[in-house]
């Protein structure tokens, strides 16, 4: 069932009347004393979420910095290493970085059911 335009500009102006008349009188609905407490608990889980996530996003920097280093240094001949291990080293930071990634995504912010 819809209400026409004037039917509803009546509800609303009846509802902002009551809300009015309530705060004038100083009545207000009760709120879950438990509430105050919740929104502290949300906020400071978020507030660790972002601490952690920011260690992490500096370690992988980092880590990224120190590869792309050594990279360079195989570059310019300053490194030696057989060709499989320098292979295998930069597989295996980039797979962990990946990793990392995904544990901070999954874990830091799990998605709601």
């Amino acid at each position: 069932m819809t209400l026409s335009r004037e039917e509803q500009k009546a509800e609303h102006s009846s509802l902002a009347a009551q809300i009015k008349h309530n705060f004038k009188e100083n009545k207000f609905t009760n709120v879950d004393p438990m509430q105050a407490q919740k929104v502290k608990d949300a906020e400071s889980d978020r507030d660790l979420k972002q601490k952690y996530a920011w260690w992490f996003i500096g370690i992988l920097v980092v880590q990224l910095l120190i590869m792309n280093a050594v990279l360079v240094l195989v570059g310019l001949a300053k490194l030696q290493f057989e060709e499989w291990t320098l292979n295998l080293y930069m597989a295996g930071t980039l797979a962990e970085v990946f990793g990392v990634i995904l544990v901070i995504t999954k874990n830091l912010f799990p998605t709601k059911p």
